[in-house]
């Protein structure tokens, strides 16, 4: 389940005034955003979280060994390449 406070904190880059209580918004500068809103901005949110989630399971399958045989080898270097084709679909996403 994903709490109204990481979506706000992701949305609103963390600013000061901004707190929640038991999944509801409490105070927030300016006006309370309507429940659409805040739907529509935990979809946004869960679209770019697994995105990132997995950037960054992709990024750490590169290992010093898999960069290496990427240099050294016909087939590390097309997995390498097919990796960050990975990558960059995903960041497309973003």
């Amino acid at each position: 389940m994903t709490s109204i406070a990481e979506v706000i904190g992701w949305k609103f880059n963390h600013q000061p005034g901004m707190t929640t209580k038991d999944g509801v918004i409490t105070e927030l500068p300016g006006d309370t955003p309507s429940q659409a809103d805040q739907d529509k901005w935990t979809a946004e949110y869960k679209t770019w979280k697994a995105a990132m989630d997995e950037i960054l399971r992709l990024e750490g399958l590169e290992t010093p060994r898999r960069l290496a045989e990427s240099v050294l080898t016909d087939e590390g270097k097309a997995w390498l390449t097919a990796n960050r084709d990975l990558i960059a679909a995903e960041r497309a996403k973003l």
